[in-house]
């Protein structure tokens, strides 16, 4: 094993040549909303109700609408976006058109996944009307099975997705290690969320080209329970009650249930120190709080823009208070830049959490990072090359 700092040093290197191999061109998008159907409705007025677009890129944002103006015919409203750099090859933007209503901040979304939309350098044209265009881009890469959905006594029903390294149909004598992942159905394509994870397209190149050790990746999705499933503490309610909780749940599906299939399934390396666990957001912190709490299954996690404000942060009570592990866990920790300062502090505090009590996690803030599947996605290089990297001779 090379020595941290070393390590270091190259994940580092390949986070930021992700980086710079995404910003390549700049994009000049035309967009034309055409809410003729919704006028017609009455569910946008003219005069009293803006419209725009939301999304994750430069400039846009899932919280503030980017605002359309009148265009030159009646029920079009038209603006135009600057994208300075270009996403990674094949990965789209992913965006929605939202009314905004007075006293109605939470409403006038369009219905259904996020859209996609593939950009190219120069000037395109986005025309639609509001509420259609649903087709996602979609580029798949490798042997991906998707398993039928495992009757669980905890949790219920998902989609499970298992991504094979190459080779592995043929060297039917060789074992891998498994990377669980959460929010699976983000990981390989852009359908559930407008973009994705690119896991399948990096891990394929990382295997190929000699830089990664094969691994199996199991995508668990998520549903309607997902933060039941990943929060380990209940928080109340602004209305009343209290929301969440449900992880000891989940982890018991995943250790007793979909591992143990996992391993019956695939020619796995079973143990702790060859199984990681992995996730963002509230599954980045899931993930934290499974290698406190499973620590005989799980040796390593990937803990990327963890939701550490969840319960008034009682997750770093958690690790405060945490039985000591031997060895100990290997924590991949980050967080984006462009998230807010309560991300930002969140992480910080984690990572502050861990070293007080030994366990140095990898950790990163990325420069231009958001809270979207694209920002994870440039780091997903540097994550597999933390968990599965090949040393490499020194110059």
């Amino acid at each position: 094993m090379l020595p941290m700092r070393a390590f270091s040093l190259r994940w580092l290197v390949l986070l930021l040549s992700a980086l710079i191999g995404a910003a390549h061109g700049a994009a000049v998008i035309d967009v034309e909303i055409d809410l003729r159907e919704e006028i017609a409705a009455g569910r946008f007025v003219p005069g009293r109700d803006g419209v725009g677009l939301r999304g994750a890129a430069p400039l846009l944002s899932w919280g503030r609408t980017l605002p359309a103006q009148p265009g030159p015919e009646p029920g079009r409203y038209i603006l135009k976006l600057q994208v300075p750099t270009l996403p990674a090859a094949g990965q789209p933007l992913a965006y929605k058109f939202k009314i905004d209503s007075p006293g109605r901040p939470d409403d006038g979304w369009e219905s259904g996944p996020n859209r996609g939309l593939l950009l190219q350098a120069g000037v395109q044209r986005l025309a639609r009307a509001f509420g259609s265009g649903v087709d996602i881009p979609v580029q798949r890469t490798g042997d991906i099975e998707t398993l039928p959905a495992i009757a669980s006594a905890h949790v219920s029903a998902r989609e499970v997705q298992v991504w094979l390294p190459p080779g592995y149909r043929d060297a039917i004598e060789r074992r891998y290690p498994v990377l669980y992942l959460h929010d699976g159905q983000n990981l390989f394509d852009a359908r559930a969320a407008g973009a994705e994870w690119q896991l399948d397209e990096h891990a394929q190149r990382g295997v190929l080209d000699g830089s990664l050790q094969p691994m199996i990746i199991v995508a668990v999705a998520s549903n309607g329970d997902r933060m039941a499933d990943y929060t380990p503490s209940a928080q109340p309610r602004p209305e009343g009650g209290t929301v969440g909780g449900g992880a000891a749940a989940y982890a018991r599906y995943l250790v007793q249930e979909l591992k143990p299939a996992i391993d019956r399934r695939y020619r796995t390396r079973p143990g702790r120190e060859h199984t990681a666990v992995g996730g963002s957001s509230l599954g980045g912190l899931v993930s934290m709080w499974l290698l406190l709490a499973q620590a005989d299954s799980f040796g390593a996690a990937l803990v990327v823009s963890p939701s550490v404000w969840w319960a008034d942060g009682d997750i770093l009570a958690r690790v405060a208070a945490a039985a000591p592990a031997l060895p100990a866990p290997r924590i991949w920790l980050d967080v984006g830049a462009r998230e807010g300062e309560g991300m930002l502090g969140g992480a910080r505090r984690l990572r502050d959490a861990l070293q007080a009590r030994g366990w140095a996690p990898a950790y990163l803030e990325a420069p231009a990072g958001g809270h979207d599947e694209a920002s994870w996605a440039l780091r997903v290089p540097a994550m597999l090359s933390f968990l599965y990297g090949r040393p490499r001779p020194l110059p």
